[in-house]
């Protein structure tokens, strides 16, 4: 009777401590809005609004030149730039730029609108966001380019958020 009671003991004080710091681990885990003006899309989900909102270069260029992002991916799996696919179907680089960045602008724009995106962090976002693009459209490069993040929220770039900032909401 003894030992079950020290058993049933132990195995109590054992439950409260996990409870315990399991909810010091959850509570350090608790993203909070980032603050400043210095915050580019970091832990603001951008990419996958960008993604759902069909305006990756390649969705843009699909639409401009009435093709599937599937031929598309093929030309750029065989070495093309979005801009080299652009132009061999009459469409400048710039233009599918522009039409990306209109996307982007909608979705700051909303996020400002609902509160969840400062103007300073949407502006600084923009920003961010152009010089990527017009160095994208260029690139051969497929897949992730080398600055994005894991696509998990801040810290999943290694602590980088895609290399905008360092996982805690600045830049």
């Amino acid at each position: 009777m003894m030992k079950n009671r020290k058993a049933i003991a132990l195995v109590s004080v054992g439950l409260v401590a996990g409870l315990a710091l399991g909810s010091v681990g959850i509570a350090s885990a608790a993203t909070t809005e980032p603050t400043g003006s210095t915050v580019a899309a970091c832990g603001y989900r951008i990419g996958q609004s960008i993604r759902d909102a069909g305006g990756r270069l390649v969705d843009v260029l699909a639409k401009m030149t009435d093709q599937t992002t599937a031929e598309i991916a093929a030309e750029r799996a065989d070495g093309k730039s979005i801009a080299d696919i652009a132009d061999e179907n009459g469409v400048k680089s710039s233009a599918v730029v522009d039409e990306a960045l209109k996307a982007r602008t909608t979705l700051l724009e909303q996020a400002v609108k609902d509160g969840t995106m400062t103007q300073d962090a949407a502006d600084a976002a923009l920003t961010q966001m152009t010089t990527r693009l017009e160095e994208r459209v260029t690139s051969d490069q497929t897949g992730r380019p080398d600055w994005a993040g894991g696509g998990r929220g801040a810290g999943a770039g290694n602590g980088t958020c895609g290399g905008i900032c360092d996982g805690t909401g600045s830049i």
